[in-house]
């Protein structure tokens, strides 16, 4: 290959254009706007394993919330659980156990949501049969001991059953009201 300038000429127009060319494209990328990831309102939290200590007017431990998951929804102005479980503290002498498949607490934490298989238990105690009230939702009131449903529920005393539709259930002084429809037998 000869030098002349014809070639010489050509070979610069060639390493030019090409630089040219690159430096256009890295131009052209950063220039482009990021695609912004949609936001579909405020973030929250997520936990596993959730425990929440509720305490009452003094101050002091009144029940505890155990949930497998628990997820704030901030603009829903909610808490939502998974595999949910509700004690009070054993001061408080409330021998009923709750547990649900989900629940929903408001950010005003005034009551307590229980939704899809939910199940109210007393602690046995020694000889007894421990009551067993199953229904599909059921509201809490923790600050007031108070549990409540306007869902068919059934009650299992040992092998003794009864069903009814809605109920009221004071968790302190273990006293439960029902509603409506209530159909069971009892065998001696």
């Amino acid at each position: 290959m000869y030098l002349n300038l014809k070639n010489i000429l050509g070979s610069t127009l060639l390493v030019s254009i090409a630089l040219l060319s690159w430096l256009w494209n890295l131009r052209a990328v950063e220039d482009e706007p990021r695609a912004a990831v949609p936001m579909s309102g405020p973030l929250g939290y997520y936990l596993s394993e959730a425990r929440i200590m509720g305490t009452g007017e003094n101050g002091q431990p009144l029940y505890r919330i155990q949930a497998g998951s628990a997820e704030e929804h901030p603009d829903e102005g909610r808490l939502v659980l998974n595999d949910v479980t509700v004690e009070y503290q054993p001061e408080h002498n409330v021998p009923w156990v709750l547990k649900a498949t989900r629940g929903e607490i408001p950010t005003d934490e005034s009551y307590l949501d229980l939704i899809g298989s939910v199940e109210l238990t007393t602690s046995s105690e020694e000889g007894l049969n421990p009551t067993i009230v199953r229904t599909t939702q059921l509201r809490l009131e923790p600050l007031n001991f108070v549990a409540s449903t306007n869902a068919s529920i059934s009650i299992f005393i040992g092998t003794q059953r009864l069903d009814a539709v809605g109920m009221r259930v004071d968790l302190k002084t273990d006293n439960l009201a029902l509603e409506s429809n209530v159909h069971g037998q009892f065998l001696p």
